[in-house]
Parts: C-alpha cells; structure tokens; sequence
C-alpha cells in the first residue's frame, strides 16, 4: 500500500514539473523594445518598435499593442496610443512601431503592453532619455537600429542565396562626417564574408541605412556583426541578438533583427513589473504542499 502511495506521489510530482515547465516556456512574450527619437518642429518623435516572440505551438488570436510614456520623475502619463498588430503564427517573431509625441527633453519611461482578444498577456518597459537638440559644434554619436535581410535570389539548385542586409542607423550628436559600415557574416571564428558600404555625412537626429549584398551557401547558420566608422575611428560595434539560419527563410520574405551593441547583454529576461506567466511557481508551491502532506503522512504511520 505504501509503494502504491509514493508511486502515486511520483505520477503527481511529474506531472505538475512537466506542465509547469511547458506553461513557463509555451508563451508569448515582448523579447525587447526599440525607441527611436526624431526631433519635430514641435517636441520629439518616438518611434517605439516592440519585438515580439510567440513560443506558443499555435497561432495567436488578434493582438493589440498598447504604449505609455511616463514621465520619469512624476511618473505621469505624457502620451499613449494603441495599435492592432494582428496574429503572430506560431514560433515567429513579430516587430510592429507606434510612434508617440513628447513636448520635452528628459527622462521617460516607455511601457508596452500586449493584449490578446481583450485579455493582457504580458508587458514589458524600457527607459528612453530624450536629448535637447545638439548644436554644431557637438560630435556625431551614431546609434544601430535594427537590421532588414531578405533573399533576393537563389541559384545552384538553391543551395546558394543572395542576401541583401540592411543595417539602419541614427545619428543623435552633431552632424557625422562621412562614414563607413562595415557588415560581417560569420560561420564560426575561421569563416567570415565582410561587405563595405560608403556613407555620406549623415546630419543630426537624422536616420540612414546601409545595404550589401551576400552570396553565401543557404544551409548554414550566420552571425552578424556591424561596425559603423567615422574617418577610421569606431563609432559603433554592434551584432544581431540570434543567429540566422538562411535555410528558414522563404524566398523573397523580409526579416527584422535586433542589434545588441558590443559590452551590452541581450535583454532577453522580463522587465520589472512584468507578470509572469502562471505554471512553474504554482506548480512548485503545489509540489512543495505534497512533499509536506507525504512526510506528515509518513510520520502518522
């Protein structure tokens, strides 16, 4: 009876470790959030591009993206707007902007949140400094973006692509002077392809992007790196935060990637606030209440 009891115990502790670690993984989640600002006649632009990740083994239903500007040392809303973005299919990422107003320079913080029919899946934040318009006499400060690919041909029985990348840019210092991007598709550390495109100056609070094309086999996994100099000097070094496999992308389909600059981590944990998914720390909480009735259990007999 007893061997019965702790095989029944086993069968329950099992399956609660399982669920719970499914419903932690199998979900839909903001990975990271792009703010771009862009000076106006009036106040600055913010366009604000969420990236986000279905892990989920189905599509999603109809999303919504809402986003809040507050503002840092009052914590007061100063803008907000939401977006329908449509369904994500299942393990695909999706990047869709908002572009919001702020009347100031200052500190904010950004917040999106993600509804599905109504009902709010997560969120995530990210704080944004808006700087008051430079002078001349500033240095250029460049910043990466994100990064476009898409396979514009396919030859040798389709085992070789032509890949067009185009890193994007933004300049919030002072006018640059002419600059340099440097792209690097890489295999593994003996195996690279490195492509050059000539910039011209790129003014202040303005954007730019690069663009090189690729011939490279299809069935191997690819990491990006893009290096942006200034007369030789390096203004910025940045990579992409996964690697690509061409093999998984159709013909003619454009991606969007995400740029994690050289010394930062990828941010890929939950911002603060964020509430997690239920399962694992139920599923925990329940196997910690069996393993105490189980001694209790143990302890009468």
């Amino acid at each position: 009876m007893r061997n019965k009891g702790f095989l029944f115990f086993l069968l329950i502790l099992a399956s609660l470790l399982i669920s719970g670690c499914l419903r932690e993984y199998a979900n839909v989640e903001i990975t990271s959030i792009d703010v771009m600002p862009s000076r106006q006649d009036e106040g600055t632009k913010l366009a604000i591009t969420p990236y986000i990740q279905n892990n989920q083994e189905r599509d999603t239903g109809i999303l919504t993206v809402k986003a809040k500007i507050r503002e840092f040392s009052t914590n007061l809303i100063v803008a907000e707007k939401d977006a329908d973005i449509g369904y994500i299919k299942s393990k695909s990422t999706s990047a869709s902007s908002i572009t919001l107003v702020v009347a100031n320079p200052g500190d904010y913080m950004v917040e999106v949140q993600l509804y599905e029919n109504g009902k709010l899946l997560t969120q995530n934040n990210v704080p944004v400094t808006v700087k008051p318009k430079p002078d001349s006499t500033q240095p250029a400060e460049i910043k990466l973006t994100d990064m476009n690919l898409k396979i514009t041909k396919l030859y040798n029985d389709a085992t070789v692509a032509v890949v067009e990348v185009s890193p994007g840019i933004y300049n919030e210092g002072g006018d640059s002077k002419p600059l340099t991007m440097e792209v690097t598709a890489r295999t593994d550390q003996y195996t690279a392809d490195i492509k050059l495109d000539e910039f011209g100056s790129v003014k202040s609070m303005n954007y730019a992007r690069g663009k090189v094309t690729f011939d490279i086999p299809r069935n191997k996994e690819y990491s990006f790196t893009v290096t942006v100099k200034e007369n030789g000097k390096t203004m910025v070094t940045g990579r992409v935060s996964e690697k690509i496999k061409l093999n998984e992308i159709k013909y003619n389909e454009p991606r969007t990637y995400v740029f994690v600059e050289e010394g930062k981590p990828i941010e890929k944990a939950p911002a603060a606030g964020k509430k997690t998914e239920p399962g694992f720390e139920s599923a925990v909480a329940m196997i910690g209440l069996l393993l105490v009735y189980f001694v209790l259990v143990r302890v009468r007999r």
